[in-house]
């Protein structure tokens, strides 16, 4: 089974929601001026590309996720891989 570890950028996220139950979001820019947008909460996952980096629909899913104290992810590995 191949475990991911989320990785922050800010030790004070971690201490704060190191404990509780995964609520995660994730906005990429990808190739071919695509936005990718990934959000997770426990085993539930929500995956979308969009053309548009302006869809209304973007700033909706980021409203939702920060007002229900969601963290913003900064990229993830493997957990075999993590403290290598």
């Amino acid at each position: 089974m191949n475990l991911l570890v989320y990785l922050v950028d800010d030790w004070k996220i971690m201490e704060q929601y190191g404990t509780e139950p995964q609520t995660v979001y994730q906005i990429l820019a990808a190739e071919e001026e695509k936005t990718v947008v990934r959000v997770a909460a426990g085993r539930i996952g929500f995956k979308k590309e969009f053309d548009n980096p302006k869809d209304p629909l973007i700033s909706r899913i980021i409203k939702f996720c920060k007002t229900e104290n969601y963290v913003k992810l900064d990229k993830s590995v493997k957990v075999d891989n993590f403290f290598k």
